[in-house]
């Protein structure tokens, strides 16, 4: 990053880095350095300073303004940053290990050079690639949602108050848009804000994409993949220019973020694509970073993207796995995702791992070859991300008003752990390396766990569900088929009895009313996660080695009536913590009818009922 304290102007500056990279500048080279993306910094009295007539605005969201500033002129105010849009990648050998790129140093020694043609985008194909090696066999979309726990035909997410809520809008954006008429829910007029101005003078296409074509973009195929997740989305298409070798790319980037979180109104971004030599410029952060604060209203927009491959990491020093702490992957904004079997494992091909790993991998969802009807075909972590962007819509269908940081613990919490590698004696990269979770839950190759989408929209719904999920077991060796559906069985179970009871009692359908309200309050204090999170252990255990029959005979001690007492009155400590929009009388009121209900009921009146709420199976695996 060059910084406005420099003392040579912007153009030498440019100069500077292509003889540090051991080229002369052509034309061409210098179109790119003679612009830079500025952030104004406000006035002695606090206040924004009129810009140059010279500078265009840029596309921002949140309350940093960025603008496109011509060299000559970058120095008419001062600014935030001032940053070159070409750059050079990073790497140095690790002892022990190989080459791993995390926090390494910027190597400039070397210089991309582009295939001929460009940045000009690659024909579109008639046929699929051809796969290397045997070809594998494809799973279909009906084993793929079933993975997710989602039930066929896959239906749309309703409020947890039973209410229907308008349209989640998630918008892809993507180097090949085309083919789009394929799509369900794709709002047209997002297709015509994809283009950056002319003004930015980097050679782009500026046409709208085809809705018809021979072979959908890999853009359409990742918007049918959230689309079969959540069938009612609203679906934008942001398409830039086919230019992986540089930040230009970044850039291009940074402009569709911005149009579509602040001009279309995204509340999830969908970036299913990925390489090493993009890096994140100030500008990219910004803007990054504009949208988790003043994304869906203040609440955070969801960018969701893929780990990317081995392949495309621009290692100087040979293949690597890492994803380096400058990538656009490992920005704290966003939420990386990287691809797994259909049962757990470290997606590969082949016995080979095609994935990139670190500490900032957050999930892990099948990546195993999908071929979705009328589209075409998607694996590897593009598919992982679109289903993690499907899930998301899904949870904000169940609850629009939670936080991007609320919807991360949520995710977090209920995923699933399995085992880091099916085949132990597996070959290729990382081989034995970085397969343990930390005690936080989290492992580098697999995040915290495969994507549960049924469990993660029960746990947006309701805190009971969120606690036994939050809380279940995890997965010692590759699951059977039905292991992941039992433990999701007592969340499943205490919906339906919700659903069932409403209509017979006022203080369930009550609940039903207000229940999403109490998620935040879960989500954001220890004392009544602790409350809750005793409860559903003790009752796993009571469902799982306790004998069936409950004494009718008043023996029990009313321990566990006194411990669901205690949940209430931890929360009804924290009813000051509610959500501004909760109605804190109505809560109040209804926590002091549970409390005198609870108080006045024998103890295995709540043992009974609990049982008959909270359907354990008692084949869940320990």
């Amino acid at each position: 990053m060059s910084l406005r304290g420099q003392a040579y102007p912007r153009q030498h500056r440019g100069y500077h880095l292509l003889r540090q990279l051991d080229v002369t500048p052509s034309a061409d080279d210098l179109s790119y350095l003679d612009f830079s993306i500025v952030s104004p910094q406000p006035g002695a009295d606090g206040r924004p300073l009129p810009v140059p007539a010279s500078w265009v605005p840029f596309p921002s969201v949140g309350e940093q303004r960025l603008y496109v500033s011509p060299s000559v002129d970058e120095g008419a105010l001062p600014a935030y940053f001032i940053q070159p849009l070409v750059a050079q990648r990073r790497g140095h050998p690790a002892r022990g290990l190989g080459y791993i790129g995390v926090d390494s140093r910027v190597w400039a020694s070397q210089r991309y050079l582009p295939l001929p043609g460009g940045n000009a985008p690659p024909p579109p194909a008639t046929t699929e690639q051809p796969e290397l090696g045997e070809p594998r066999p494809r799973i279909t979309v009906e084993t793929l949602l079933r993975s997710l726990g989602l039930a066929l035909p896959n239906r749309p997410a309703c409020g947890w108050d039973g209410h229907p809520r308008a349209p989640v809008r998630v918008a892809v954006i993507d180097t090949d848009c085309g083919g789009w008429g394929a799509l369900r829910g794709v709002e047209e007029a997002s297709l015509h804000m994809s283009p950056v101005g002319q003004w930015l003078q980097f050679p782009r296409s500026q046409q709208v994409p085809e809705p018809r074509q021979g072979m959908a973009g890999h853009g359409v195929v990742m918007a049918a993949a959230v689309e079969a997740v959540a069938p009612d989305v609203r679906v934008g298409l942001f398409e830039i220019p086919f230019a992986h070798a540089s930040h230009v790319h970044a850039t291009d980037l940074a402009a569709a973020l911005a149009r579509a979180v602040e001009g279309w109104g995204a509340d999830i971004v969908l970036v299913a694509m990925a390489h090493a030599c993009w890096g994140t410029p100030s500008h990219l952060r910004a803007i990054l970073r504009g949208c988790a604060r003043s994304g869906r209203g203040g609440k955070g927009a969801v960018i969701v993207c893929c780990t990317g491959r081995i392949d495309q990491n621009r290692d100087l020093h040979g293949d690597s796995t890492a994803l380096a702490s400058d990538d656009f992957n490992a920005q704290p904004w966003v939420i990386p995702v990287a691809a797994c079997g259909l049962t757990g494992g470290w997606y590969r091909v082949h016995r080979h791992p095609l994935g990139r790993i670190g500490p900032s991998v957050e999930l892990c969802a099948p990546g195993e070859l999908v071929t979705f009807p009328s589209v075409g075909a998607a694996d590897d972590s593009s598919l992982a991300a679109a289903l993690v962007a499907g899930t998301v819509a899904r949870m904000l269908a169940t609850h629009p008003g939670l936080s991007l940081i609320e919807l991360r613990q949520l995710l977090r919490s209920t995923a699933v752990q399995l085992p880091t590698e099916e085949d132990a004696a597996a070959p290729g990269l990382e081989a034995g390396h970085f397969n343990a979770w930390d005690r936080a839950g989290h492992n580098f190759k697999l995040g915290h766990g495969r994507v549960d989408t049924l469990g993660a929209c029960l746990a947006a719904a309701d805190p009971v569900c969120y606690a036994l999920l939050a809380t279940r077991h995890s997965g010692s060796a590759p699951p059977a088929p039905t292991a992941t559906e039992l433990e999701r069985e007592a969340a499943r179970g205490w919906e339906s009895f919700l659903r069932r009871g409403a209509s017979r009692s006022d203080l369930i359908l009550r609940y039903l009313a207000l229940r999403g309200y109490l998620i935040p309050v879960v989500l954001s204090a220890p004392a009544l996660q602790d409350a809750i999170f005793w409860l559903a252990r003790h009752l796993r255990a009571l469902r799982l080695y306790a004998p069936d029959q409950r004494p009718d005979d008043g023996t029990d001690s009313g321990a566990l009536s006194d411990r669901c007492l205690h949940v209430l009155e931890v929360l009804s400590g924290l009813l000051d913590h509610l959500p501004a929009e909760a109605p804190a009388k109505e809560l109040s009121r209804w926590l002091h009818e549970m409390i005198r209900l609870l108080a006045t009921s024998p103890s295995q009146s709540v043992a009974r009922f609990l049982t008959e709420a909270l359907p354990f199976s008692l084949s869940t695996p320990d």
